[in-house]
């Protein structure tokens, strides 16, 4: 069993913008996350599990989202697709359910290719192999609505796990890994958080707490771990943090303000995250 796990969420441009703060504030604060034993992430929390543990330091990503020195993937998420993807979560109220029928949303995607997402998504991805440090990539198999963390044990490429990670649909297909498609992590939970249940302390930050529907709440999941006999904390945007994410969370203009409220909100934290994280 591993010690710590630093558990990432998904949410568009200003989630991540909004965890980098975090992460900066409390490292400032002297409780830095970004030596866990296991980084975990969904979507663009994936991608933030990577560079952490490629070795980016908090305090650099910080800068760079708020003196925006880095291009990060700008996608044009249509209200066709938002309709879309509504309609196949608030079908249900059985999160089994819900995920499948997601699935076939993302099979039904014809007009973008693998290929196409792995253009999309490769320019984010800091490294072609897995680092050494765990990292687990969540996605889900939009055939069997089967969910997992790829990790260098895997076998599976990291271009390929990243892409299925943050293959949102209707913007984006299912990739190919094995006999499966997989797909965005996110159609299941925003973190994924119960899937770091061999792990002692986890901190897990939530910028979207709950999906749409019967999508499972990240804190329900925090109460699993603890009821397993996990430390663990939750963070997730204060009202001024909602208020600088704006209603559309792919508007890379308001990424420094997202930013600037994780690594204020941080600081309010701090003594939370440490007594989880050290005891």
């Amino acid at each position: 069993m591993a010690d710590t796990a630093l558990v990432l969420g998904g949410g568009g441009l200003t989630a991540y913008a909004w965890e980098v703060g975090v992460l900066a504030g409390l490292a400032e604060a002297g409780v830095d996350l970004s030596g866990a034993d296991v980084l975990a992430g969904t979507s663009g929390g994936a991608l933030l599990a990577l560079e952490l543990a490629t070795g980016a330091a908090p305090i650099d990503l910080y800068a760079e989202q708020v003196e925006r020195k880095r291009a990060m993937l700008e996608v044009d998420f249509t209200f066709a697709m938002t309709v879309k993807y509504l309609w196949a979560a608030l079908g249900s109220r059985d999160p089994e359910t819900v995920v499948k029928r997601l699935g076939r949303l993302a099979l039904s995607v014809r007009d973008v290719s693998e290929a196409e997402v792995f253009d999309a998504i490769g320019p984010q991805i800091p490294v072609r192999q897995w680092p050494e440090r765990a990292i687990r990539l969540f996605a889900v198999d939009a055939f069997t609505g089967e969910a997992t963390g790829f990790s260098a044990d895997s076998g599976v490429d990291l271009v390929l796990a990243m892409s299925a990670s943050c293959a949102l649909p209707p913007l984006f297909p299912p990739i190919t890994i094995g006999a499966g498609r997989w797909m965005d992590g996110g159609v299941r939970s925003t973190t994924n958080a119960d899937l770091v249940q061999d792990c002692r302390q986890v901190v897990v930050l939530a910028p979207i707490p709950k999906g749409p529907g019967a999508s499972p709440s990240t804190s329900t999941q925090v109460a699993s771990l603890v009821a397993g006999g996990a430390r663990a904390a939750l963070l997730v945007p204060d009202r001024e943090a909602r208020h600088a994410f704006g209603r559309n969370p792919l508007d890379a203009s308001r990424i420094p303000g997202a930013a600037r409220a994780g690594r204020r909100q941080a600081a309010a934290h701090a003594e939370q995250i440490r007594t989880v994280w050290h005891g």
